[in-house]
């Protein structure tokens, strides 16, 4: 059926029912000028004016059929300023068989509703204002189909230092003179969505001084005018770190710190910081040395807590380990008479804990099970009060463990009993200390042929991997990964993939021992198909640092899930952060040891670091000593309840709702998305470059 339109060309001028289109800072209800791309664009016709219907005749004549369809203008970008939205509006022109054009009510879509609301009916886009990105907009009519291109761009201009307009404009003309030297984040470190914002440090100011500090990418761009006397620093606001991690297409992030002293403004300091196109997730637990007690924090929280309550250091406790001796008190008391838990484990899936229970007067002591999906989490079992472990490694499902004990043999154990299983691992005659299993539960990693006398102080050692069958229990096929040389490898971990696996190598294997000696390690990574070899992490461990700073790397354990194209490591070092910890000599006697995180390329290359600075893990208390970090996922969630990502629900699928929030669903059949449960990556929506990594979708390569 043939539609009538309004003659535009003769009777817009007497009618006065020309439409209008609208970018966010210029509205009007006649003929109005969009930015885009080849210039200015005039519209006309539209909701502005009404596609009328057939009934007023003599106004219309019959054109025919719809061949085209276009959107005016074809490309928008909506600023917003400080959180003003001013919506946008599209026009759809349709031509006619007889080659008329004229304004059409379309259907209207935005494939982007995380940047706005897209009005069906009117073609007004109104963008939420915390989120920048691009995205495009869909007009339908009459059969036809049009899109457009849509931008949304965040601009922020705080002044919480109360600079005057005139200081303002100085930043606009900076001197040739350094503002001074940004100490921390690092040039070129890798950050993820859903970490708390990093903490901006430098040095070279002066009591009075007045600072611009600039963030700029492709969609948002961030001024804050602010004070920072010695020691200089700046906590970028949670909701602008949102808005430039949450809003980064891949760009480096600009970051700029200009300073003004004086009545003059310096030259900018200057770096570029990565955002890595993906959330980290899950909780890294760790030991609290001043305190004894194991400590929990995600990603994005402000702080820590503590994983369970260890018991009274007075009382035996329940469960009772047998064999007690009588020793009064039975534990050693990490502060306010609470047992001393040290070296311990997670399992990948964020079950099980196990730790060791410092009895009193010795770390040879007695290790127990912690169930984290009870609420409280509670110690299922400890084993006899005579036993003498050292480290622990758990299967990704928890429900077994190997203990390393003092005599550096290992046993393989039965986590809610705490019974021996008999493996090829009791059988083995060389020194042996620092078990890990792969994501998978395919593989086991240690330190071989140990010189030393203790399962964490030794001066060398090989590393060496088994074979491990969950069904059968059984370890088969040990073979030799990396030979050690004169060095110490030690504390392995495996990348989420379980082809790739992490150490540290030095002289010694632990950062501090006995009389002002320091064990000097640094992190590496080896395939274990042995085609690429072994890999250093020298920009990790901490190379191009003072030299106070560098080779003081311990204890690497990896994330189990890959995000953005990236392995996460978290680590031990006591190296300076910034201005907040800074030693003035050694920073191993110095400082307190804190945790790490570095991002280290999925898809290592031979000869070729792939790692990237590290920054320190957001959260830590100062003043503790902060060590053995281990990455896990959190207990998963059940069907119906909030989620982020697939590899959060117990089924493995995470999907919107009719609503747009986000839940726990059976799977779906289809393709997975990023971070949903796959076998192969033909699973994955969006493979080659979406790949199946440790059993959920993953980004396949950093882009």
């Amino acid at each position: 059926m043939a539609r009538r339109f309004l003659l535009l060309g003769s009777l817009c001028s007497v009618l006065a029912v020309c439409g209008y289109a609208c970018s966010s800072s210029d509205t009007t209800t006649t003929a109005a000028t969009t930015s885009g791309a080849g210039g200015n664009a005039t519209t006309t016709g539209g909701h502005g004016g009404e596609a009328l219907d057939a009934s007023d005749d003599g106004l219309f004549a019959d054109h025919g059929a719809i061949v085209s369809l276009k959107i005016t203008p074809a490309t928008t970008t909506v600023d917003v300023v400080n959180g003003v939205v001013v919506p946008a509006t599209f026009t759809a022109v349709a031509t006619f068989a007889d080659n008329f054009a004229g304004n059409v009510d379309a259907d209207w879509a935005c494939d982007r509703p995380d940047l706005g609301l897209m009005s069906k009916a009117t073609g007004v886009f109104t963008a939420h204002g915390t989120l920048g990105g691009k995205g495009s907009v869909t007009a339908t009519f009459g059969g036809q189909t049009a899109k457009a291109d849509l931008s949304v761009v965040l601009h922020i201009d705080l002044n919480p230092g109360g600079l005057l307009p005139g200081e303002q404009t100085l930043f606009d003309a900076p001197d040739a003179t350094p503002s001074g030297a940004l100490i921390y984040p690092y040039d070129k470190t890798v950050f993820a969505r859903g970490l708390a914002a990093p903490e901006l440090m430098w040095s070279g100011g002066a009591p009075g001084d007045k600072y611009l500090v600039h963030f700029k990418q492709g969609f948002v761009d961030a001024k804050i005018y602010t004070t920072g006397d010695p020691p200089s620093s700046f906590t970028i606001p949670g909701s602008i770190w949102s808005n430039l991690t949450d809003s980064n297409a891949g760009e480096d992030l600009q970051v700029d710190v200009l300073r003004l002293s004086g009545g003059v403004a310096h030259a900018a300091m200057h770096e570029a910081w990565i955002v890595a196109p993906g959330s980290l997730k899950g909780s890294i637990y760790y030991w609290a040395v001043n305190t004894g007690q194991l400590m929990k924090i995600a990603p994005a929280a402000a702080a820590p807590v503590v994983v369970f309550d260890s018991g009274p250091a007075d009382q035996l406790g329940t469960p009772a380990p047998t064999n007690y001796d009588g020793s009064v008190p039975p534990w050693e008391s990490g502060g306010n008479n609470k047992r001393c838990v040290a070296c311990h484990a997670v399992s990948k899936d964020g079950s099980t804990i196990a730790s060791i229970f410092e009895k009193k007067g010795s770390t040879a002591s007695p290790w127990g099970t912690i169930d984290l999906t009870t609420t409280p989490p509670t110690t299922v079992q400890i084993t006899p009060y005579d036993s003498t472990a050292i480290y622990l490694g758990l299967t990704p499902d928890g429900k077994q463990a190997v203990a390393n004990n003092a005599t550096l043999q290992m046993q393989f154990v039965d986590t809610k009993t705490g019974a021996p299983i008999a493996t090829a691992l009791d059988s083995m005659a060389d020194k042996v200390a620092d078990p890990a299993f792969s994501p998978d539960g395919k593989l086991f990693a240690f330190s071989s042929n140990v010189t030393g006398a203790y399962p964490v102080e030794f001066t060398r050692a090989d590393l060496d991997v088994f074979d491990f069958d969950q069904a059968t229990l059984s370890f088969t096929n040990r073979r030799n990964v990396v030979m050690g040389g004169s060095e110490a490898i030690a504390f392995s971990s495996f990348s989420p993939d379980s082809k790739w696996v992490f150490f540290q190598k030095g002289d010694y294997s632990r950062a501090k021992y006995g009389s002002n000696l320091v064990g000097h390690d640094d992190l590496f990574v080896a395939d274990l198909a042995a085609q690429t070899g072994t890999l250093s992490l020298a920009t990790a461990s901490g190379a191009g640092l003072e030299a106070k700073n560098q080779h003081i790397a311990y204890q690497p354990t990896v994330n189990p899930i890959s995000v953005g194209g990236y392995s996460w490591v978290v680590f031990v070092s006591p190296r300076d952060y910034g201005n907040k910890m800074l030693s003035t000599s050694n920073p191993t006697y110095e400082n307190r040891k804190q945790l790490w995180v570095a991002a280290v390329d999925a898809n290592p290359q031979p000869g070729k670091d792939p790692s990237h600075p590290a920054f320190w893990l957001p959260g830590q208390d100062l003043n503790t000593t902060n060590m053995s970090g281990y990455w896990a996922l959190d207990a998963c969630q059940q069907q119906g309840t909030d989620c982020d990502q697939g590899y959060e629900c117990c089924t493995g699928f995470c999907q919107p709702d009719g609503n747009g929030k986000y839940t726990c669903v059976p799977p779906p059949g289809g393709c997975s998305d990023i971070g949903e449960k796959c076998t192969t990556s033909a699973d994955c929506c969006g493979e080659p470059t979406i790949q199946c990594v440790g059993g959920f979708c993953a980004q396949g390569q950093p882009q």
